[in-house]
């Protein structure tokens, strides 16, 4: 049977954008320069991006697939994902544990943290007992713990969904989005710390939300009575907004609008920018080169706390960190190269075979999936 192909090269930069932004909120920064703090301080946003955009990407390739096929298979959807994130995630994880063992030994904190990486419930025990410093430089993959929290449940309520009217799947997005907000109200009411809520798809869903949302097409009607340049523009400054915020990091009654104003925020960018029409900055975006840089954005933000940290200790024997511009901006630089090489290497010698195998379980071509 012939395969639908389905595949949005500008989401391919976008999702490159979001880990750069991620990428300099991890990395060492100029602290009297304020718009780099600025983009270090708040660059836990793109996180937000990667998640608008596979929900998004989910509901646009599952509808496809509900269209063309007849319905979901939901084991295909299962075992795509299998093998695109755990290759990867599992590698890495027998890297840094081997690490551990050889450089410090074991100690009792491991157990707890090992047992969350394996079954992917490592944002649960991060909501609790703080990041993983268990494991050598894991503490930012609760991301993939989340995401395959949420990919358990995604292909059920997509096909629950996808037979129903729009205005149904908007009230259901609605209630959704309401019990989430009292989650985190009662949160912020009981002084919790911030990762309670940062950490969980139950309390930090608007952008998941948002995304399945400007998937589902139930925005369509007001969305395209905007030009593309206004709902990027308006999207954009929602962002702008937060970062005069308290940062996420301080759990408070501003949370309250934060992470309303990022999942807002993102949806609209990922709408502008899916609809084709920025002129030059959709051209820009489908650049092979951007869109290559997207197509390894996994390993990108696996490898990039190991290669800052790495390109950090290097940079040290040369440029004192005292050297306020100098040291940060060669750690950006540096950091920024050998993660993209990394990356490609890992890509070619380890995904790659593994993507090869996935396609037998790809009804809808694509490059999200």
């Amino acid at each position: 049977m012939p395969k639908s192909h389905l595949y949005f090269p500008e989401l391919d930069s976008l999702r490159f954008l979001a880990f750069l932004a991620v990428f300099i909120h991890h990395a060492p920064f100029a602290g009297f320069i304020e718009g780099w703090e600025t983009l270090h301080r708040y660059g836990w946003i793109g996180v937000d991006v990667f998640l608008c955009l596979s929900a998004f990407l989910f509901a646009k390739i599952l509808f496809a697939e509900h269209t063309q096929k007849g319905g979901i298979n939901v084991r295909y959807f299962y075992l795509r994902r299998l093998l695109r994130i755990w290759p990867l995630y599992f590698a890495f994880l027998a890297a840094m544990l081997t690490y551990q063992l050889i450089a410090f030994g074991w100690n009792g904190g491991i157990s707890p943290r090992l047992l969350g990486s394996l079954t992917f419930t490592d944002n649960i025990f991060s909501a609790f007992l703080g990041y993983n410093a268990a494991i050598p430089y894991f503490a930012h993959l609760w991301t993939i713990s989340y995401e395959e929290q949420v990919y358990l449940f995604i292909p059920w309520i997509l096909a629950f969904f996808y037979r129903r009217e729009k205005r149904v799947a908007l009230l259901y997005i609605g209630i959704a989005a309401l019990i989430g907000s009292c989650l985190r109200a009662a949160l912020v009411y009981a002084e919790a710390d911030y990762l309670t809520v940062w950490t969980l798809p139950i309390t930090h869903f608007e952008s998941v939300l948002g995304g399945l949302g400007v998937g589902l097409g139930l925005f369509d009607k007001p969305l395209q009575k905007i030009p593309a340049w206004i709902q990027l523009a308006g999207g954009l400054v929602m962002l702008y907004f937060v970062t005069t915020l308290p940062n996420v990091t301080r759990l408070g009654w501003e949370s309250m609008l934060t992470y309303p104003l990022v999942g807002a925020g993102v949806s609209l960018v990922l709408s502008a920018v899916s609809t084709r029409r920025l002129g030059l900055v959709s051209n820009m975006m489908e650049s092979k080169s951007l869109g290559y840089l997207g197509k390894i954005s996994y390993g990108l933000y696996v490898y990039h706390i190991l290669a800052l940290e790495a390109v950090k200790k290097l940079t040290e024997i040369y440029i004192p960190p005292e050297r306020e511009l100098l040291f940060p901006i060669a750690v950006l630089a540096a950091g920024l190269v050998v993660t993209v090489a990394t990356s490609a290497l890992s890509y070619e010698a380890l995904e790659k075979p593994f993507q090869r195998m996935k396609a037998r379980f790809t009804l809808i071509e694509n490059r999200a999936t």
